[in-house]
């Protein structure tokens, strides 16, 4: 007997309502029988004198229950005076049977403890029908969730088999899940138990149901047994932020093919469909080769519409009213090629939350169908790294494995199964299709015949089927041959840049050559996007790259010709046998392998070849027989051989011959006779630091357009004899760096030169060549002039080609005598270096009319005391300098010679500075005062300065000559000044002492600047004040001050609340 008043409840049934009942009520409550009336009773005490007292309002009366009855229930004329306190309805859901709880307890008990509370486990056997049918659907709720309890524990436990280690929230989700099943438990229980079913009860079942829902959508992504990859669930996370955003409405991913963009919008249809974020998903597929018509039809079926009528109007109307009624509707189109006009299909956007997730390899699809571009997810295959290549395994073993459990290979395979993947390329397809085909197979003859074939581009009929089959889709939509040929062509050749890449179209006949290298350059552009936007290509750091199955279904169809041999990156050590140099070939690539020697006496018999690749391998000698029966060759492609040392004399018989590439060929010291390839219009021998002079015979090359000669930064300056490129009056493209001797007559008569490179021989031909040429108007749009000693490699070298931005127009001094150089009047980039006896720009520079010249970057000028006089020919020439570069700069004292005139009185506003925007100053000792008085009233436009590591500066502005004490009267108004970064300024004492009027409260960044003083004043510059300059600037309302030592401190005096602005000790 449980308690010493209440009913029994016998057998199994009363010891588990008395267990999961006590467990309701924290230990508490006991649920039992109750004598009659009993609830009455606990609403009073009995006093001493038998009375009876109200809990609830204190009223004394003497009587039985039908009284207490009476006073608690309100019942009038029976001669006890109403309850004044207490609410009968709340008593009622509030009485505890059979205990003798506070009514703070009944107050803190939870819906289903209060519910408990109120019945008498008598035997009664009603039960509610509909709240028996929530039961049901939340077991089945619970029977779901435990199964992705297993899900998720079974993928932890192979991520823990091999070392990786788990998330928290994976834990803390897995220990709720935990939780709702002992509560669900309990609910069943008590069910069975047969207690009277009532809202409250019904009530707890359906906020257990709405909390399992919301569980299962929480569902931690520990990875799929599709896809394994760490931007995977970033991808995810990135699409839940885009389908949340009111403000996008079309959501593209973008990616090669088989590289799982199907999968993810799948994985994202799952989800929404299980979390029920959205009330509809629909999913199309939409074909090559669709119509509008077609694409009607797939949706009415996929929505269930029906589209009586033949007009795609009517149909549009029909589609847009029925998808639009449907409300927070998410529509997928999987594998779009082409453009689709959505308004005629009739998918209506920005209306009733419908969105649009697209699919396609085409990221100018994507653009087109109004995705921004920062809402296209572009998917990629696993890198080569670490990391990736671990994940790119794991996918491998999943897929060799059944039923989503790994496989466990033997140790012999691990290997060569490893380099089986690798070959793959990270291409989920791919290891994919490989995994399947391997499946099974313990025979390391069977993986060592799979790991050859791809290492020689050969594939397995399943491969060709499944994955080369997909890729060449991409092949197929491009529609021009020219963009299919040049596909192909980029797959004879490793890695490369854009710009080699364009010429070498050009000389394969590809592209037309007989225009200006911009229009051609224009178009090989326009050519290699279209192909990194079909995703055929991949834009690396400066070069561009092919996925290796993507090169070997280009090989495929390449060999399908027989007129191509292409083996490129196959490891091979020799080449190729005679037999497989065919009579037919017409282009051989054999890039990237390891070859070192090619026999004495090989002379392939290939009349009919055009383009030989042999670059990147290891080629020491060529035979001189070599290029014999080679006569139709146009394009010979020897770079970075690096062991190279010398061409066979038969190259000099290679009449056809167009493009001559030996660029980084670093130990090659002779190239024979090149007079006789009349044909030659383009020659590249950069890189080539063992060649001490110019090839024989170059001055015959009258079609030669593009001249490569830049030596590698070490190499040793070489000079330039003779009237050797004066009859070279087609060139296009010179590059001369690393050779001197340069007269203005050697490119005098170049009209057509349109990137040029090199150093004059002295100064008067430096002179005549900007005056002569550069300053007519005819001179090239593109170049680098060098002139000078530099005691560092010189400058520029990093830049491999001047073509890498057209219309670059840079000139670099080094050291030299403080003589008058002329400066081109279409100057932009203007660089000083390592000079040691300039002491003021002015006295060294002129021009003949106004410069174009925007940056200027002084470096290692040990002698340099100023820039400017602010009163010569060359500071009224400056008129568009936006950014100025000063660094170790030992004697600089002053930015101008400011003791020759009174500034403040001759500058205007227009002068040297008046479009100075940037301003860096770093390692200049000698200089106190940055920016003096007769400066400032130019720097309308300043927008960011940097001074760091001066170890005499004392004060950045300058407000006046005298440094009196008035000077705190004085306002500096720089309205577009954002930024002021200071730093390692031992002597700095003061930003300014006047007022700074500027665009920003926060501009200011310390670091190390142990003496500065308060800066007296800041004013942040409104906009209105900013639109009108005419206002005074007593009007600006805003006034910052700071107050340095110790720390930087940016108070506002605004109103009588100062509040602090800027972050203490320096950079953020």
């Amino acid at each position: 007997m449980i308690g010493s008043k209440g009913l029994y409840i016998k057998g199994k049934a009363g010891r588990v309502a008395g267990a999961f009942l006590q467990c309701l009520s924290s230990g508490n409550i006991i649920i039992m029988g109750r004598p009659k009336d009993e609830h009455y009773w606990n609403q009073v005490t009995k006093e001493e004198n038998g009375s009876l007292k109200c809990k609830q309002c204190g009223l004394m009366f003497k009587g039985g229950v039908s009284r207490i009855k009476a006073h608690v229930d309100r019942i009038k004329g029976k001669g006890v005076r109403i309850c004044s306190s207490i609410d009968h309805d709340h008593v009622q859901n509030n009485i505890i049977y059979g205990s003798n709880h506070s009514q703070e307890a009944i107050n803190a008990m939870t819906p289903l403890q209060g519910w408990a509370s109120m019945y008498v486990v008598n035997g009664s056997n009603d039960v509610n029908s509909v709240l028996e049918s929530e039961i049901s659907n939340l077991n089945q709720l619970v029977s779901d969730l435990t199964c992705e309890e297993g899900e998720v524990t079974e993928q932890l436990q192979w991520l823990e088999s091999r070392g990786r280690k788990r998330k928290r929230q994976v834990d803390i989700w897995l220990n709720k899940v935990q939780e709702l099943k002992r509560r669900a438990i309990v609910i069943n229980d008590l069910q069975e138990l047969q207690f009277g079913l009532t809202d409250l009860y019904g009530l707890e079942i359906r906020q257990l149901i709405e909390e399992v829902q919301s569980h299962k959508e929480q569902k931690p992504l520990v990875f799929s047994n599709e896809f394994v990859g760490k931007y995977f669930e970033k991808n995810i996370k990135r699409m839940w932020k885009f389908l949340k955003d009111d403000q996008v409405f079309v959501i593209g991913i973008h990616g090669m093919g088989g590289v799982g963009k199907t999968f993810l919008a799948t994985y994202m249809e799952n989800e929404i469909n299980r979390k029920g974020t959205f009330k509809h998903v629909f999913w199309i597929n939409v074909s090559h080769d669709f119509s509008i018509f077609k694409l009607q039809h797939d949706i009415a079926e996929t929505i269930g519409v029906k589209l009586n009528r033949d007009d795609e109007r009517t149909r549009a109307t029909i589609l847009s009213l029925a998808l639009e009624t449907r409300e927070k509707t998410v529509i997928i189109l999987d594998d779009v090629w082409k453009y689709i006009d959505l308004q005629k299909v009739g998918i209506p956007l920005k209306v009733n939350g419908i969105k649009l997730i697209i699919t396609t390899r085409l990221r100018h699809v994507c653009l087109q169908m109004d995705c921004l571009p920062n809402t296209i997810i572009k998917i990629f295959p696993f890198e080569e790294e670490e990391e990736e290549e671990e994940e790119a395994w794991e996918l491998f073993l999943l897929k060799l494995g059944h039923r989503g459990t790994p496989a466990t290979l033997p140790p012999h395979l691990l290997e060569i199964a490893r380099s089986v993947v690798m070959k793959c390329n990270g291409l989920p397809l791919g290891i994919s299709v490989m995994a399947r085909t391997m499946k099974g197979e313990n025979d390391i003859r069977r993986w060592r015949h799979a790991l050859n074939n791809l290492e020689k581009s050969e594939m397995g009929e399943e491969m060709k089927e499944e994955v080369l089959t997909v890729l060449k889709r991409s092949y197929d939509n491009l529609i021009e041959k020219v963009m299919q040929n040049c596909f192909l062509f980029c797959a004879l050749l490793p890695s490369i840049r854009q710009e080699e890449l364009v010429m070498m179209l050009v000389q394969s006949g590809l592209l037309n050559g007989k225009r200006s290298l911009e229009e051609i350059f224009d178009e090989g552009h326009v050519i290699v996007d279209k192909l990194l936007d079909h995703c055929l290509l991949f834009d690396e750091i400066e070069v561009l790259r092919m996925h290796g199955l993507v090169r070997n279904m280009a090989c495929h169809i390449m060999n399908q010709s027989h007129t191509y041999m292409v083996k490129c990156h196959e490891m091979l050590s020799d080449l190729p046998l005679m037999q497989e140099w065919t009579v037919d070939l017409e282009v051989v690539s054999l890039a990237g392998n390891e070859i070192e020697e090619i026999p004495e006496g090989t002379s392939p018999h290939c009349p009919r070849l055009s383009t030989l690749i042999l670059s990147h391998n290891f080629i020491r000698h060529i035979p001189k027989c070599f290029f014999r029966h080679m006569n139709a060759l146009t394009l010979l492609d020897l770079s970075e051989n690096y062991g190279l040392t010398s061409l066979p004399k038969s190259l000099s018989k290679l009449r056809s011959l167009t493009s001559l590439v030996l660029r980084e060929c670093r130990q090659l010291e002779y190239i024979p006779p090149l007079g006789d390839l009349q044909a030659l219009s383009r020659l590249d021998i950069s890189g080539c630091d063992s060649i001490l002079r110019v090839p024989e015979g170059l001055q015959n090359l009258i079609n030669l357009k593009w001249l490569d000669l830049l030596q590698n930064e070490n190499s040793t300056v070489k000079l330039i004899a003779g009237r050797v490129l004066a009859g070279l009056s087609n060139m296009q493209y010179l590059d001369l760096r690393g050779w001197s001797g340069i007269k203005v007559e050697d490119v005098k008569g170049m009209t057509m030169l349109e990137c040029f490179a090199g150093s004059f021989l002295d100064q008067d031909n430096y002179n005549r060549y900007v005056q002569e040429i550069q300053d007519t108007g005819y001179g090239p749009q593109t170049y680098i002039i060098y002139f000078g000693k530099f005691k560092t490699a010189t400058p520029g070298f990093c830049e491999d080609s001047i073509y890498l931005e057209f219309k670059r127009r840079r000139v670099w001094f080094g050291d030299c005598d403080e003589l008058p150089y002329l400066l081109p009047t279409d100057l932009a980039e203007l660089s000083v270096h390592d000079n040691n006896q300039w002491e003021c720009l002015c006295a060294a520079l002129s021009s003949n009319g106004s410069l174009s010249l925007e940056n200027t970057y002084i470096h290692k000028c040990t002698n340099l005391k100023s820039l400017f006089c602010l009163c010569c020919s060359l500071c009224t020439n400056i008129q568009s300098l936006k950014s100025l570069h000063l660094d170790f700069l030992e004697s600089l004292t002053a930015i101008c010679k400011e003791h020759i005139v009174d500034l403040t009185q001759s500058l205007s506003l227009s002068g040297v500075f008046s479009q100075l925007q940037k301003f860096y100053i770093r390692e200049c000792h000698a200089i106190e005062t940055l920016l003096t008085p007769g400066l400032v009233p130019q720097l309308r436009n300043l927008k960011f300065i940097t001074v760091w590591n001066c170890k005499s500066m004392k004060e950045i502005f300058a407000v006046s000559y005298s440094g009196g004490d008035d000077d705190d009267s004085f306002t500096i108004t720089l309205p577009k000044l954002h930024t002021l970064q200071l730093g390692f300024l031992p002597q700095l004492k003061t930003v300014c002492k006047g007022i700074l009027v500027c665009a920003s409260e926060n501009i200011l960044k310390i670091r190390d600047c142990p003496n500065i003083e308060e800066l007296h004043r800041i004013r942040r510059l409104i906009k209105l004040a900013y639109q009108d300059e005419s206002k005074p600037t007593s009007s600006f309302s805003n006034i910052w001050r700071m107050h340095v030592p110790p720390k930087v401190q940016l108070l506002t005096s605004k109103a009588s609340n100062k509040t602090e602005l800027a972050k203490k000790g320096g950079y953020n």
